[in-house]
């Protein structure tokens, strides 16, 4: 764990610094990021805006979010009339990411969330973050059957442009066996080897080119209890390297989780494992 310290941001000038970090992580034009004045009146209004603090005091993360009822399509959660937090934005600094500070700040909205009474916390995060889906599914112990196609549009901003805005709607039940295990007890990745010996499949094994570069193989579908989805360790470094093959991740992760999904499938961990001298990233889906 690190050394910030994790506190609500409560002033009007530490939710300008908001703006500025929103801009700073995501490149985002100062018209794209949540306002001061939104986080203000959300956080007055049964919201919640925490921010991390380094030694110096100065802010290296924040989040928000914010009351409100399930979203009909989220196959995850069986009662729609049911009250939930929405996770609506998280970000780190680059210095600071890694080094568990985003944990911390989910760590902290679940504890005020459950204060509020309310045991459901939903957000966001697009399929193809490896980092992202090792902290939302692995780490924290969310879950999801609701992939969204191009959700917000096209996004300008430097981490999203140039690929359709695809997301994941991942569930957070926050007083379950499996969410408090995973809290208290800690995560590992299941190990490939274990997972497919006991007759996993991978839906969409990806092929290594003479270049060393892998690419997303194509999409065959099992009866398996239990399957696997392949993606990239990295999109980020391959959109700028390859914005085709970067294209060619989201159509076809798109394409296997989508089809998976509809056949009663949920996305429910993260396995990583290294394979021709390469670290590689799958979904774990189970039939339900």
């Amino acid at each position: 764990m690190t050394v910030v310290s994790i506190l609500p941001i409560t002033t009007i000038d530490q939710c300008k610094q908001c703006e500025w970090l929103q801009q700073s992580i995501w490149g985002a034009d100062p018209l794209e990021v949540v306002p001061a004045e939104v986080l203000v009146v959300a956080q007055r209004h049964g919201g919640l805006v925490l921010g991390a603090f380094d030694p110096s005091g100065r802010l290296v993360g924040f989040l928000f979010g914010f009351l409100g009822r399930v979203s009909p399509d989220n196959l995850a959660v069986a009662d729609k009339n049911q009250w939930q937090h929405y996770s609506h934005v998280l970000g780190v600094v680059p210095e600071w990411r890694r080094r568990g500070v985003g944990y911390r700040l989910k760590l902290a909205q679940r504890e005020w969330v459950i204060r509020q009474g309310i045991e459901l916390v939903t957000w966001t995060c697009d399929p193809l973050e490896a980092t992202n889906a090792i902290l939302n599914i692995g780490r924290l112990g969310a879950v999801s059957r609701c992939y969204m196609r191009d959700v917000y549009g096209a996004m300008p901003d430097r981490l999203n442009a140039g690929l359709p805005s695809d997301r994941f709607e991942v569930t957070w039940h926050l007083t379950s066996a499996r969410v408090r295990d995973r809290i208290q007890h800690g995560w590992q990745s299941p190990a490939l080897r274990s997972v497919v010996s006991a007759g996993a499949t991978i839906t969409n094994p990806a092929r290594l080119r003479p270049d060393s570069v892998l690419e997303p193989g194509a999409v065959h579908m099992s009866n398996s209890e239990t399957v696997l989805v392949e993606i990239p360790l990295n999109i980020q470094a391959v959109k700028e390297a390859d914005r085709d093959l970067a294209s060619q991740w989201r159509m076809n992760v798109r394409e296997a989780i989508e089809s998976l999904i509809r056949d009663g499938y949920t996305v429910c961990d993260v396995v990583e494992a290294e394979l021709d001298s390469l670290v590689r990233v799958y979904y774990l889906m189970q039939s339900v």
